[in-house]
């Protein structure tokens, strides 16, 4: 019975292999213009919830006359590409039509997207306080690369606590410390890291030295934000026991292509920092805005996942799912949630607008 059930769905991929062909325009390396995009990335397992998978040729919905695959090359039957599930885990499919295919082994993900199952409800978007309007807050978001074993980091916090102090810094700027100098480390993430400690980025695009000193940070941070913010963002989040449900939404102030990124960040953890400059004081062993998760890792950088193309008001959504461990202080955590513009994953992306806002409420969109 195995077999001609795998005979039968080889036969259904060859017949819509020959009818797309038909119907599709074609190219060279068999990407590029077609996508597998689904209505939603997390559901619950209950059998119920209900994501929609597409495939979009040249922005044309082909899915009839295509094969959705799951991680396992196997042939997915999906009615009119519904997919369900009944326990929880992650769920991988990729596409062809004719001789399209969304499968690329250039790129980590190889060209398959996720649907997580959950037995946790998941939020729904923020309501929005103002549907008509897309002037927002915009705030620069600031990557600090340090460690506790750092010698020379403690030049960078210092900058950063005079700006917050100050006050120049808060409302701003968004702080999200990446401790991934050294794995002795309390705070310690394995990546993003870079070459060169102390260091941090301005919308993850820009580099800034200590060097430079505080009065240059100050001044790039006001030209990151000088300009209108290209997109505003709200959310929603949801802890249920150990697991953290994030629905982050993203709403257009002009045309273009958009990602989204949710980093969870602990603050009070105690760490005794190598000063070798005698930089500090007993304040520098307090550790504040930690990284303990970074969920918008995208073809080998972290600049957001992509939500797709939106003109301006329009919106889409992303749910980030994330496992608190027992050693995070649950009342120490927050969200730094940030939305970038461009061609995601490219020189040309960057962080466009950034939050932090709390575990436990929703954040709506906030205007000038």
């Amino acid at each position: 019975m195995k077999n001609i059930f795998k005979i039968a769905s080889l036969l259904a991929a060859a017949v819509m292999l020959f009818a797309c062909e038909e119907d599709t325009p074609q190219n060279g390396d068999n990407t590029g213009d077609i996508i597998l995009v689904s209505d939603k990335d997390v559901i619950q397992s209950n059998g119920q919830d209900v994501a929609t998978l597409k495939v979009l040729v040249d922005g044309q919905d082909k899915t009839s006359v295509s094969v959705i695959y799951d991680q396992n090359n196997e042939v997915v039957e999906l009615d009119g590409g519904k997919f369900t599930a009944n326990k929880d885990g992650e769920y991988k499919f990729w596409a062809t039509c004719g001789t399209l295919s969304t499968y690329n082994k250039e790129y980590e993900e190889n060209g398959l997207i996720t649907i997580k199952a959950i037995s946790v409800p998941v939020p729904q978007a923020t309501a929005d306080p103002q549907p008509e309007n897309t002037t927002f807050a915009h705030r620069a978001f600031l990557t600090q690369y340090t460690g506790t074993g750092c010698g020379y980091c403690p030049y960078m916090i210092k900058i950063l606590k005079e700006l917050i102090a100050d006050n120049t810094i808060p409302g701003k700027a968004v702080l999200a410390a990446v401790h991934s100098y050294g794995n002795q480390d309390p705070a310690y993430i394995p990546t993003p890291r870079v070459s060169n400690y102390p260091f941090l980025h301005i919308d993850l695009k820009t580099g800034f030295s200590h060097t430079n000193g505080a009065s240059a940070l100050y001044s790039q941070v006001n030209s990151s934000i000088a300009s209108d913010a290209k997109a505003g963002i709200s959310v929603n989040p949801s802890l249920v026991g150990k697991t953290l449900v994030v629905k982050v939404s993203v709403k257009a102030a002009v045309d273009g292509e958009f990602s989204v990124g949710a980093w969870l960040l602990e603050d009070g953890i105690y760490g005794m920092q190598s000063d070798y400059d005698n930089v500090g004081d007993d304040t520098y062993d307090h550790h504040e805005n930690c990284v303990r998760i970074a969920d918008s890792k995208y073809r080998g950088t972290y600049l957001g996942l992509p939500v797709g193309k939106l003109k301006k008001g329009e919106t889409a959504e992303k749910t980030f799912v994330m496992n608190v461990k027992n050693a995070w202080k649950v009342e120490n955590l927050h969200l730094a949630a940030f939305v970038s513009y461009g061609e995601p994953a490219t020189s040309g992306c960057a962080v466009c607008n950034a939050v932090d806002v709390p575990i436990d409420q929703p954040t709506p969109f906030e205007y000038k």
